[in-house]
């Protein structure tokens, strides 16, 4: 089997995907067809790149992404709490209309 290669803008590009946009990597790797092993190692790649280039005094990449990561998994939580309130208001407004009804 022939090895596929992939220019430097794609690999920067496909890193992007996951550490900028949040997009899974299982989601990347359907999209654009490449392992999924491959895209981690060029996930980790980029980061060190922009690692070795950051102005000195600059929060480290790694550090931004990781806090990127924990922020979108707080908004997730967050929305599912907001949907599971909104469902019980729903509910309760639903259950006092039914109750004057019935009265």
């Amino acid at each position: 089997m022939k090895k596929r290669r992939y220019t430097a803008e794609f690999k920067k590009e496909a890193a992007k995907m996951i550490i900028i946009d949040g997009t899974p990597v299982k989601e990347v790797s359907q999209q654009l067809g490449v392992p999924e092993g491959v895209l981690y190692s060029w996930k980790q790649k980029h980061l060190a790149d922009l690692e070795e280039n950051a102005p000195e005094g600059a929060q480290s990449p790694k550090a931004m992404a990781e806090e990127l990561a924990q922020l979108r998994k707080e908004l997730a939580k967050q929305k599912r709490m907001n949907e599971i309130l909104v469902k019980q208001k729903l509910h309760e407004a639903s259950a006092k209309l039914f109750s004057r009804s019935a009265a």
